[in-house]
């Protein structure tokens, strides 16, 4: 499974052009995947991911009572999702909207988180992880669930 890993800090041109790291497209184009970004529901910052990561949240919502309010605030997260198409230099234009939500002028963080990445003011994003880990010195690690690899025998 290819993942959006690691930190890169990119330049946002005048037009509002961001070039999605090298990395990413990889791993889009491995599996023939298109790109959407939509607003973080919990963060200044957008985030991105391909189309099977929309579907685990569709089905989400699914599972839940569609008149839930629950259901209401993860369908807003859908309602800003953006299909993004790559220029021949691998960049997105960023629409005025997303620039002001996440608060970007002319760089931008973009952080892999896994299954999906984040695309952070990179203050913004830097002030974010110095609390995350001091949390972790402080108050201890949250926990951490590992599943073992299937074994001989297993299944």
């Amino acid at each position: 499974m290819d993942l959006f890993l690691s930190t890169f800090e990119n330049r946002i041109d005048k037009k509002g052009r961001l070039s999605v790291p090298a990395s990413y497209r990889l791993v889009l184009e491995r599996s023939r995947a298109t790109l959407y970004l939509y607003k973080s529901l919990t963060h200044p910052c957008l985030e991105g991911c391909g189309p099977e990561r929309i579907a685990q949240i569709v089905d989400a919502i699914d599972r839940l009572d569609t008149l839930s309010e629950e259901a209401e605030t993860l369908q807003t997260m859908l309602s800003s999702a953006q299909e993004m198409k790559m220029d021949a230099e691998g960049r997105v234009l960023l629409s005025e909207d997303f620039l002001q939500f996440a608060e970007l002028s002319d760089s931008a963080l973009i952080a892999g988180i896994g299954r999906s990445f984040q695309i952070w003011q990179p203050a913004a994003w830097r002030a974010r992880e110095t609390a995350a880990r001091g949390r972790a010195r402080t108050g201890g690690l949250p926990k951490l669930t590992l599943a073992r690899p299937a074994g001989p025998g297993d299944g």
